[in-house]
């Protein structure tokens, strides 16, 4: 093998220790005079035997293991085999002074570093001695790495750790609350209607006696606002029901047809009395008989029209539009959509996430014309949600608004009554 010069930053930064193996003392001395002058620890032996036992005594303080090969009690190569057997990743050069090419394939099986033939050159030694070194270098560092890498990555899994549990704790008590938040709706609505179904009852009984011109204003006004007062619970209930529990979804069957003469009928007469144009249609598979939750599509569909009859002023236009459509991977799934549009107010785009959270209207309470708490359009949001339903919304201002919802059903081998 050709030598050559050692370069300078590939001597050891600190004393390596290095286990010198040979039969013979003159060979041994001078190896060992040399290498000490080269700043190395240097550890003797005479033999292989000597060698395992220094081995086993001083074992990771030895960074390097010289040894000849042809020796008598155990030759080089065996002591490799047994080196190995406690230090598997120490390595070794080989010297031999003869060409003995099984025996050097052999120590080259053994993982051998180098081989070195006698006599020794001590430039090409301490080349060699080098190349160990800078391996051994890189070997340490690879492993400060890993382990620096190991270190950061059990740090960063044990922050995650902890950060998923605070925000689990965290996600349990906004649950608990929301919890709490739907019971006290349910309750509170449902202690509302008693005292309000008395109001109802007073204002309908004085009405039936007859009241003087002068009470009838004062009576007016207070059946008004018992009727807003009974609408504004109808929704807390309903609200609390969509957040709560999912409506019926399997037994119901009917026909978008059928769905939209029920909408028809209950809106028709609101529409007289507001001077709005109201109009209906069914599209595509309108007469199919489907099986779902047209008891949460109904809700839908009046929260939307509402919603549409109160910001379309009078001489304005409000439609309603269902249909079916088959679903796209499951010829037993089908979607029923309704679609409410008109052309009143219409909805910023900045607004148009914000208008679906309770109790949010885009008009101050101080200076809006039109009545209502906001809840309707949550009720919507709530339902299509929990039913796994799509909701769209397109709008502009002063051009109108159109919502549509779409619901999963099944199609029913049984007619629609």
């Amino acid at each position: 093998m050709e030598a050559s010069s050692t370069p300078d930053n590939l001597l050891p930064s600190i004393k390596a220790s290095i286990l010198l193996v040979d039969d013979e003392p003159m060979v041994l001395k001078m190896l060992q005079t040399f290498l000490e002058a080269q700043g190395y620890q240097v550890i003797c032996a005479p033999g292989g035997h000597e060698a395992l036992a220094i081995i086993e005594q001083q074992g990771l303080g030895i960074d390097l293991l010289i040894t000849d090969i042809r020796m008598p009690d155990m030759n080089g190569i065996r002591l490799l085999e047994a080196v190995h057997q406690f230090l598997p990743a120490l390595p070794a050069l080989l010297m031999t002074g003869y060409t003995d090419f099984d025996l050097v394939v052999e120590g080259l099986k053994q993982h051998a570093f180098d081989l070195l033939f006698k006599p020794i050159d001590f430039d090409q030694l301490n080349w060699c001695i080098s190349k160990v070194l800078a391996f051994l270098m890189t070997q340490r560092l690879e492993q400060q790495y890993r382990t620096h890498l190991e270190e950061q990555v059990a740090k960063q899994t044990k922050q995650l750790c902890e950060q998923l549990e605070m925000l689990q704790e965290a996600h349990h008590k906004a649950s608990e609350v929301a919890e709490l938040k739907r019971e006290f709706l349910s309750l509170i609505s449902h202690e509302f209607r008693t005292p309000l179904n008395g109001i109802v009852g007073a204002v309908q009984l004085l009405e039936d006696q007859g009241v003087q011109a002068s009470q009838a204003e004062y009576l007016s006004l207070l059946k008004a606002s018992a009727h807003r007062m009974t609408t504004l619970v109808n929704n807390l209930l309903t609200l609390a029901e969509a957040r709560s529990a999912k409506h019926s979804t399997g037994n119901i069957i009917n026909s978008p047809c059928m769905a939209l003469e029920s909408l028809e009928s209950r809106y028709q007469t609101m529409a007289i009395n507001t001077g709005i144009q109201f109009k209906t249609s069914c599209g595509q598979q309108a007469s199919l008989p489907l099986q779902g939750p047209w008891d949460a599509l109904h809700i839908i569909a009046g929260c939307l029209l509402d919603n549409a009859f109160k910001f379309t002023g009078r001489g304005g236009r409000v439609s309603c539009h269902l249909w079916a459509e088959p679903a796209t991977t499951d010829h037993q799934e089908a979607s029923v959509c309704v679609q409410v549009s008109d052309n009143g107010k219409g909805i910023p785009i900045a607004c148009q996430e914000v208008i679906f959270q309770p109790f949010t209207q885009l008009e101050h309470y101080l200076t809006r014309r039109s009545e209502g708490s906001g809840i309707g359009l949550a009720i919507v949001r709530s339902i299509c949600d929990k039913l796994g339903g799509r909701l769209t919304l397109e709008s502009s201002p002063e051009q109108g608004s159109s919502f549509t919802c779409c619901l999963p059903f099944k199609h029913s081998t049984v007619p629609a009554p």
